[in-house]
């Protein structure tokens, strides 16, 4: 029972609303909700319900556009053109009961628009809308879902709308199939409470969506080499709890990085030595899909703070650093331990190539300078290589003296 009306004056971007206005029908009718279509955008569970509000600040960019249309299947997401730079929008608010807000919007205008007058009404997280489409069921969803986990499929990262298509593409759901099943099965392979935790959801790809993949993760079979062996040794059964291990200790070098089990003696490591050890432990227990990478990244002040009186004393804005980390499919796996986030640092990679184990010290040394005596060409540094490289090395006595404190 509507019990409070409250009206409001608001400007807002003209192109803005009339896609607001366009999607909001849209969704509607198809009964897709405002929390449905955030989670298959991989934003936070309200971002659609925000955009849809004239008084928050949340718009909808252009990549948002087209994701928001692959999932409504609209062939133009896109509204016409319209001749205003800005709305003035007359807002009724309407309080339908304790979370539901009634919003009737009328745009000032003498001009004939499209959407001069709309009606939104805000939705809670667990609304369900009714719908034209096809919903199945969620016990024939989830065995799909399981089928597609034992295919490897969640071995690579997913993104929603990634699993949505999939889904759709199937001959039993076809593409008019709804996702409040699919998402519900998401959440219940992540949800580590009352769920079956199988896949993991920390992560986001470059356009900060949420993405789904089922961890790498092996037991250590201490039959099968030195490295399994030195972890058995340590009750370290598994990958997941070795690469725990290995991203705990102190970020310092070893007393002889070409040791396989120097981390074993010295309790410390490298980016080189830490991913040489675990590349090692996967070869031995047969997973060749962790490959051993080397990648050049620009290291500065606001990526790895401790550099920050380095670069300045040297008067520079970053330096070319070498990292080495692993590549599981299509991610990134940093063990390091210095805080790396490995979404920004693959944003930031330049260049990287996979390197052996047993090689990695020639590599990653011969692989860098290079990289270096191109970039003090191409750029005009004022350094030679050698006086760079020594740059470099007081860089990297700042990264160890931050990392033991």
């Amino acid at each position: 029972m509507i019990n409070k009306k409250s009206k409001y004056l608001v400007t807002f971007p003209a192109f803005s609303f009339d896609k607001i206005a366009l999607y909001y029908k849209i969704r509607k009718e198809k009964g897709i909700s405002a929390f449905e279509c955030s989670f298959l955008l991989g934003k936070h569970n309200f971002f659609i319900r925000d955009t849809e509000n004239p008084f928050k600040p949340t718009l909808i960019d252009p990549e948002d556009s087209a994701q928001i249309g692959k999932i409504l299947l609209l062939e133009d997401y896109n509204p016409p053109v319209t001749p205003l730079d800005l709305y003035k929008l007359n807002v009724e608010e309407l309080k339908i009961d304790r979370k539901r807000i009634k919003r009737v919007i009328t745009i000032e205008s003498d001009q004939d628009l499209p959407n001069k007058y709309l009606e939104i009404c805000t939705e809670e997280k667990e609304d369900e809308l009714e719908t034209p489409l096809f919903l199945s069921a969620y016990a024939e969803v989830q065995t799909a879902f399981r089928e597609l986990l034992e295919q490897g499929y969640f071995n690579h990262t997913r993104t929603a709308l990634e699993i949505f298509e999939t889904f759709r593409a199937m001959d039993q759901f076809g593409p008019n199939f709804h996702p409040r099943y699919l998402i519900q099965n998401i959440r219940y392979f992540v949800n580590k409470k009352s769920g079956e935790p199988i896949l993991d959801n920390s992560r986001t790809n470059l356009f900060s969506r949420r993405l789904f993949v089922k961890p790498i993760d092996f037991t250590i079979d201490r039959a099968k080499g030195e490295v399994s062996n030195s972890f058995a040794a340590l009750g370290i059964n598994s990958f997941s709890e070795a690469a725990d291990w290995v991203s705990t200790l102190n970020y310092r070098r070893n007393t002889d990085k070409n040791n396989p089990l120097c981390l074993f003696e010295d309790n410390c490591g490298t980016c080189s030595t830490k991913h040489v050890l675990l590349k090692r432990l996967a070869y031995e227990n047969g997973h060749p899909e962790l490959q051993l990478m080397l990648g050049i990244f620009y290291m500065t002040a606001k990526n790895t703070p401790a550099v920050k009186d380095v670069l300045k004393k040297y008067n520079l804005k970053y330096i070319p650093e070498a990292h080495s980390y692993i590549r599981a499919y299509n991610y990134i796996l940093d063990y390091t331990g210095i805080g790396i986030n490995e979404t920004k640092f693959e944003l930031e990679l330049q260049a990287e190539v996979e390197i052996q184990a047993d090689k990695v010290t020639d590599a990653k040394v011969s692989y860098h300078k290079d990289y270096l005596t191109t970039w003090i060409k191409k750029n005009g540094v004022s350094y030679d290589l050698d006086e760079l490289w020594k740059i470099r090395e007081e860089c990297i006595k700042a990264i160890t003296r931050r990392s033991a404190t």
